[in-house]
């Protein structure tokens, strides 16, 4: 940078900047579509357990949206 160009009383908030960009590397495993994660025996998430996720997926049981065995797998995270 020639400093012989830089105006008096200029500072680094004159310049533009631009937002930092950090490439996602884990996959997103909660959505609002998915809340629940893929079942892994090892898994601590607590998705599998949350009692509000669970009773919606029950509810649609309920309603007949789902079969038990749908619920199941949904709240296991191996069904959408």
């Amino acid at each position: 940078m020639d400093l012989a160009k830089v105006k008096k009383g200029s500072t680094m908030a004159d310049t533009t900047q631009h937002p930092i960009v950090i490439p996602m590397e884990d996959p997103i495993i909660h959505t609002d579509q998915r809340p629940f994660c893929a079942f892994d025996p090892f898994d601590d998430c607590p998705c599998h357990e949350d009692p509000i996720l669970i009773d919606h997926v029950a509810e649609q049981v309920t309603e007949g949206l789902l079969t038990p065995s749908e619920a199941t797998r949904v709240v296991s995270g191996r069904q959408c």
